[in-house]
């Protein structure tokens, strides 16, 4: 037993000890490097490994160029690789659509199988990056000119889109597009288009001064809170400059096809930095070489019911009075005449309806439905896309367990009781706060269900291009709550009749 001069001193050497202790441990915890790639990086790890595909509701899975994992077999797994825990959850599934269904058995061989050939998510989102750059107004169509971007956040969802272009409100009829020496090519191609890559041009007559980069544009046109852990589709490697841009932004893998100036300083400053900050690089090869988007093709049961009111086509024509009013300051300041370039703005760029139509179209490619494909585009007043969407099953149930059929013993042997429509799903996975004031672009005009969400949504302009079931009881219902709400209805009229994206 201690006497009470001993406890003392015992309680004393304690707490020094302690005291010593902890003034070790403080100086190292204050040096200690923040943790916040380690931490974010285990929680963007978690989030890709639980994401789902919010654009139809359906799991992610491992499917670039092969079809998807059989979710039937795969659902409510206990144990990976326990064939007898499939079979039997396999059967679960089975035995409660046959009871719920009349009869709908999920492993007969007269099912209608999905379809098989829609676009694997690399390449509907390269796609997508592929169509924004057929928006710009950039007349060098070759190397890493006319760039587009796709950003993709964790849940799979598209949050923000660019290409290149001058910055809002500058004019692209008086500024100059011409290329500065070091960024031009020596094909015949870029020289036909009088540019030549002159030396003895003026850095300030180049687009070099002005030009705002796809990657940079589709960051600043997020349509979310941020992209931070998110995946960037571009066609081109991306400049150092993009590279800074994209790093900050909290993009942690750029996914591209080419990068035609591999050896240049701008690309092995974008490697050094990419690499540094363990930002992921991935090259890939496109499944397949091109995809066609027929936005021309009507049907007989097609109403002209109004004109094509995008408010832009690709006509190219010079807005004269516009470089009129900028003459005089661009005279001051850079000592330059707009009237006086050789290079100008390319004629057959996108418009802003057959730009969104398109994405429309392109996302209705994603869709697993054997007999209608159908997508849809919301569009901010700022022209910025903020929901994308395609008709499909709910998220987690099985598109191998569900029918596609649109005949049947019943209507629970068909596709329609359990089948999302593109406006639906499109408004569901939006990336901004609200829809309230967009427009939404779809091929088909919505039945009265989609109406009824479109309405109630916010969504005060709808844009079709097929008015196929217009003597429908169901489009009956969707013209008359559109026209109580207020909803402006418009059928648009296509500039061209395809679009080709060209890998």
């Amino acid at each position: 037993m201690l006497h009470s001069h001993q406890h003392h001193h015992y309680r004393r050497r304690c707490w020094i000890a302690t005291a010593a202790t902890l003034l070790a441990i403080i100086p190292l915890s204050l040096s200690l490097p923040p943790l916040r790639h380690t931490n974010f990086d285990a929680i963007v790890d978690n989030r890709l490994k639980m994401s789902s595909n919010t654009i139809t509701g359906e799991k992610r899975g491992k499917e670039d160029n092969e079809d998807e994992i059989d979710r039937c077999s795969k659902s409510q797994k206990v144990s990976v690789g326990d064939d007898n825990n499939n079979n039997n959850n396999n059967n679960i599934i089975r035995d409660i659509i046959l009871k719920e269904s009349h009869g709908y058995d999920i492993n007969s061989t007269t099912n209608v199988p999905k379809r098989t050939n829609y676009l694997s998510w690399d390449d509907y989102f390269l796609a997508v990056a592929y169509l924004s750059a057929q928006r710009s107004k950039d007349p060098h169509p070759v190397r890493n000119s006319r760039n587009g971007a796709c950003i993709v956040d964790a849940m799979g969802r598209i949050v923000g889109i660019g290409y290149d272009g001058f910055p809002r409100g500058c004019s692209d009829d008086c500024l100059p597009w011409a290329l500065f020496a070091n960024n031009t090519s020596s094909s015949s191609a870029e020289k036909s288009n009088g540019d030549g890559g002159n030396k003895s041009l003026p850095w300030l007559e180049t687009r070099n001064p002005y030009l705002c980069h796809a990657e940079i544009n589709a960051i600043l046109n997020k349509c979310s809170e941020n992209v931070v852990g998110g995946r960037m589709f571009v066609p081109n490697f991306p400049s150092n400059e993009c590279a800074k841009f994209i790093i900050q932004s909290g993009i942690n893998e750029i996914i591209y096809v080419k990068d035609d100036d591999e050896d240049s300083d701008s690309s092995r400053a974008s490697r050094i930095l990419f690499e540094v900050a363990g930002v992921k690089m991935t090259k890939i090869k496109p499944s397949v070489p091109s995809i066609r988007i027929n936005i021309a093709s009507s049907t007989s049961t097609d109403k002209d019911t109004s004109n094509n009111g995008g408010g832009e086509t690709g006509t190219g024509s010079l807005d004269e009075d516009e470089m009129e009013k900028y003459l005089g300051l661009m005279q001051r300041e850079g000592g330059i005449d707009p009237f006086k370039f050789k290079v100008r703005k390319r004629s057959d760029y996108l418009s802003w309806d057959d730009y969104f139509m398109g994405v429309a179209f392109l996302s209705a490619q994603r869709s697993k439905d054997p007999n209608t494909q159908v997508g849809a585009c919301i569009v901010d007043e700022n022209k910025c896309i903020i929901g994308i969407g395609y008709n499909g099953f709910p998220r987690g149930c099985s598109d191998d367990c569900l029918p596609w059929s649109r005949t049947g013993k019943n209507e629970l042997h068909k596709k329609y009781p359990y089948v999302v429509h593109a406006e639906v799903n499109a408004i569901l996975n939006k990336c901004s706060a609200s829809v309230r004031g967009a427009s939404i672009y779809v091929a088909l005009f919505p039945c009265n269900e989609c109406c009824k969400v479109i309405i109630q949504s916010g969504v005060k302009e709808v844009v079709f291009l097929h008015d196929t079931y217009h003597d429908t009881d169901a489009c009956k219902a969707s013209r008359i709550m559109f026209k109580m709400a207020g909803v402006v209805v418009r059928q648009y009229t296509p500039d061209r009749d395809e679009i080709v994206i060209d890998f």
